[in-house]
Order: C-alpha cells, then sequence, then structure tokens
C-alpha cells in the first residue's frame, strides 16, 4: 500500500499576503471573540473580499482549524528559540504562561477543533505533538539543571495550564489566574 503525499502548492505574493491578513483577522477574533466568529467581519477586517476568504478558507471550520494550527506552531517556534537560553526555568515559566494565554483566548475554539486535534496525522494533531516535544525540551533542560523535579512531565504541565484556564474561564476577572499558576511552578520546582 503506497502513501499519497499532498505537496502544497507555494502561493503567490498577492494571495499568500491576503492569507495571512485574513489569518490575523481571524486569530484576533477569536481572542475577543472565541469561536462565534463571523468570517464577514473577518474578511472587512482584514481588507478583502469575502470571496477572496472563501478561496483561502472554504468554511468557517477550515479558518479555525488554520488560527489554531498557527497558534500551535507559533508556540512550538517559540520553545525552539527558548530552548538556549541560560535560564532554565524562566525559559519553562514564559513557555507555560504563553500556554495559558494562547488555552485562554484559544479555548472556546477548541470544540471546533478537537476532531482535528486527537485525529492522527491530522496538521493539528501533528503540530500539537510537535509543540509539546518543544515544551519539553524546556522542561529536561530545567529538570537537567536540578531546577524542576525530575518525576514531572510535560504532558502534566499542560493539563495543568488548561485547568487553570477552564477555572477561571466563567470568572468575572482573572485575578486568580495567576496565583494559581505561581502554585504549579512552586510545586514543580526542585
Amino acid at each position: 500500500m503506497s502513501e499519497t503525499v499532498v505537496k502544497k502548492v507555494p502561493r503567490r505574493a498577492d494571495a499568500q499576503h491576503n492569507y495571512d491578513v485574513i489569518l490575523a483577522a481571524a486569530r484576533a477574533a477569536v481572542t475577543e471573540r472565541g469561536g462565534d466568529i463571523v468570517l464577514e467581519d473577518i474578511a472587512r477586517h482584514a481588507g478583502v473580499g469575502i470571496g477572496t476568504l472563501y478561496r483561502h478558507f472554504p468554511t468557517r471550520q477550515a479558518l479555525l482549524e488554520a488560527a489554531f494550527l498557527d497558534e500551535a506552531l507559533e508556540l512550538r517556534q517559540r520553545a525552539e528559540e527558548m530552548k538556549s537560553a541560560p535560564a532554565t526555568l524562566e525559559a519553562l515559566i514564559d513557555w507555560l504562561r504563553l500556554q495559558m494565554d494562547f488555552g485562554a483566548h484559544g479555548r472556546s475554539m477548541g470544540a471546533a477543533v478537537m476532531n482535528a486535534k486527537h485525529t492522527e496525522g491530522t496538521e493539528i494533531q501533528i503540530a500539537c505533538v510537535d509543540m509539546r516535544e518543544a515544551g519539553a525540551v524546556l522542561l529536561r533542560r530545567a529538570q537537567d539543571a536540578g531546577e524542576v523535579r525530575p518525576n514531572v512531565e510535560i504532558v502534566d504541565l499542560l493539563r495543568l495550564m488548561h485547568g487553570i484556564v477552564i477555572a477561571n474561564e466563567q470568572a468575572p476577572d482573572q485575578s486568580r489566574v495567576n496565583p494559581m499558576f505561581d502554585v504549579v511552578i512552586a510545586g514543580i520546582r526542585a
């Protein structure tokens, strides 16, 4: 049985620009309104016609998945940039805060992308695995430096970040987020 490899065709410069501005507008809309985005509003904020948006993202689901994927790729990239930081614990803490921020504004689109996130081989699933592995490098560096307990695992930290987001989701203010985060960090310290 042979596998079919799908190659992405490079976009023309103007098409890439339109894709990028639509995606940026979608990410901003998701941050502001969660998964309840309105495609016409996104097209208007991106400065493109609705037809242009639909050429790049034929469905609302496709746009939400692209926004989620873009965030996951950015989190992986940030972890990779931080892996050579001399302050290993601080790099891990900074990256975990980014995870929490992503979780806070990406939570409402989570249900929309959950199927792709948990379906083996999808772009989102692969990006999430890569992002988690990049974060695991930060964790191992902090553990190797003796700053984090050796029995801490990246999957547990990511679930804790997600838990903090969920616990504070309906709170009238976000004043408990940082104290809860600080408890987690105190708990992982060696």
